[in-house]
């Protein structure tokens, strides 16, 4: 359950926000200047942003960049990893107890399972940022978001359309996808590998 470094930056952005080092409203460092302060790449830290954007907390539009929208869902978003890892702790625990224990093996480990199950499926819903890109030959091509039906077929939600290099976030039904496209999509591994089949 370790975070990626984009997970990593997102929080510390949320965690800024809530320190109010930016203010609602606030426009942030443009992501070249973020990718030089954490030393990664602006694809590291575009995803970052996407997964922010998802949650709430800040928006991006073209031409105007990184808004800071809300501090209240700045705090929810830390709430939720501050859980996330109580459960870790949580978890840990219980498999020292059950090397301590062995007559409880059994019936300790089903409910541990279950845990991580849940756990792992309600963080990576919202937290995997993936990126599915449109064939050259897809039929998809010249078709609207609202035509291709993606999240009710996969159960993805597309945050992004990345085209030659400029990101359109939070594109609404009436977007046209075209060839060569990549959608930044937020899910589970089964609704990309059925978005992949559509694209």
């Amino acid at each position: 359950m370790e975070q990626s470094r984009y997970q990593e930056i997102a929080l510390d952005i949320a965690h800024s926000i809530v320190m109010s080092e930016y203010r609602e409203g606030e426009r942030i460092h443009g992501r070249s200047t973020l990718a030089g302060r954490y030393n990664v790449s602006p694809e590291t830290i575009r995803r970052s942003i996407a997964i922010l954007q998802n949650a709430g907390v800040v928006m991006v539009n073209q031409g105007i960049g990184i808004t800071v929208t809300s501090k209240s869902q700045a705090e929810k978003f830390l709430r939720t990893f501050d859980q996330k890892a109580e459960i870790q702790v949580f978890l840990e625990e219980l498999k020292q107890f059950i090397h301590k224990r062995q007559q409880l093996d059994l019936q300790i480990e089903g409910h541990l399972n279950k845990i991580l199950i849940y756990t792992d499926r309600m963080m990576s819903r919202w937290m995997d940022v993936a990126e599915v890109e449109v064939d050259k030959d897809s039929e998809a091509a010249g078709k609207t978001l609202a035509e291709l039906k993606i999240r009710e077929q996969t159960g993805l939600t597309v945050v992004a359309v990345v085209r030659s290099g400029i990101e359109q976030f939070s594109p609404g039904g009436g977007f046209v996808i075209e060839a060569r496209d990549v959608l930044l999509v937020v899910g589970e591994e089964q609704g990309r590998e059925k978005l992949q089949e559509i694209l």
